[in-house]
């Protein structure tokens, strides 16, 4: 369990080959149970005007206090500027983009699971990747006809009768797997919770930036209402009308 002073929080978006710390507003948000992170970043009025950003442009956030900043996400443009739900706004989506768009259409003979899939990885240009070390049968014939590589991925679980969970995490695919946690943070009534609310049978807790809390991590909750560790299961950063970062964390 570890406790962090939180104070001057700080942010920076890059997106094509813009970097800015103020005139924005973000909204990034990562959940167990999507397989694809996303993030908005909304240009205020003097950013407005200058912004010129196309699809598949390198975007990242970052997060952070007194000059050391974390990384909350990691992809690229889906939408060209202002071509998002909202005017001055540009919408991210991490690197499952690249496997979206990645087709696959070939007959796999004599396969394991972590074969087909560092194939639909190599094809897609992503390398790094940590896939689960578990042994499997191999598949004599697997027919995969015209699909993109997450619904061959999923069509890879499917036949192997697997539910194994896959995303993207700092640029690093994992399947079956997840990233190491090196701390466990706690959260405590009247310190840094400033809100706990239960809706739809999910702990909705709202705190100030915590960057380095990420879906799938333990965490340790001291409240009246609710204490121990917790496993979180989806994080949301974003900035409110003040321009305070706020982080709502679900489990």
């Amino acid at each position: 369990m570890e406790a962090a002073e939180l104070y001057y929080p700080q942010i920076q978006a890059r997106a094509g080959g813009y970097s800015l710390d103020q005139g924005i507003e973000i909204e990034v948000c990562s959940a167990r149970d999507s397989y694809f992170d996303w993030a908005k970043i909304r240009f205020t009025e003097q950013f407005q005007p200058e912004v010129s950003l196309s699809r598949k442009d390198p975007a990242a956030v970052f997060l952070g206090y007194d000059g050391v900043l974390s990384r909350v996400f990691t992809g690229y443009v889906a939408k060209p500027y202002n071509s998002a739900d909202s005017t001055n706004e540009v919408s991210l989506k991490d690197d499952m983009l690249l496997l979206e768009e990645t087709v696959i259409n070939d007959t796999f003979l004599s396969a394991t699971p972590q074969e087909l899939i560092s194939f639909f990885l190599a094809k897609a240009g992503v390398s790094n990747m940590r896939l689960s070390p578990k042994n499997f049968p191999r598949r004599k014939v697997l027919p995969i006809r015209r699909q993109n590589a997450v619904q061959a991925i999923e069509t890879v679980n499917a036949a192997w009768g697997l539910k194994l969970p896959f995303f993207f995490s700092d640029g690093v695919f994992y399947w079956g797997e997840k990233p190491e946690q090196e701390k466990v943070y706690t959260f405590q009534y009247g310190v840094n919770i400033l809100r706990l609310e239960r809706r739809g049978g999910v702990w909705d807790l709202e705190t100030v930036s915590v960057p380095f809390v990420k879906h799938s991590h333990k965490i340790n909750i001291i409240h009246p209402r609710v204490s121990g560790e917790r496993v979180v299961s989806k994080v949301l950063f974003s900035t409110n009308d003040s321009g305070f970062i706020r982080t709502h964390i679900y489990f």
